[in-house]
């Protein structure tokens, strides 16, 4: 995947997890909250970095960007399918 597609992933996923946030009816507990935000502010300083340039191996972190976004829509998606709501 390419730096470009790899930045629609990331924008894709933002997207999803915003959706999740936004369903009526699913409660999440403080601990997946803290770990959702943990996750996402991590991408924030990641995605940061390398508009600064301040990261020497860009390809890596986007591709561990990705992954911390993916952990936080899986954890708000798993909820959601708990409470039997699913985006």
């Amino acid at each position: 995947m390419n730096e470009q597609e790899q930045l629609k992933r990331i924008r894709e996923l933002a997207h999803n997890i915003i959706q999740s946030g936004l369903q009526d009816g699913t409660h999440y507990d403080e601990w997946q909250l803290r770990n959702v935000t943990e996750l996402l502010a991590r991408s924030v300083v990641d995605l940061t970095n390398l508009n600064l340039g301040a990261d020497i191996d860009p390809p890596t972190s986007l591709k561990a960007t990705i992954s911390k976004m993916k952990m936080a829509y899986n954890e708000m998606d798993s909820q959601q399918r708990k409470n039997g709501s699913v985006v």
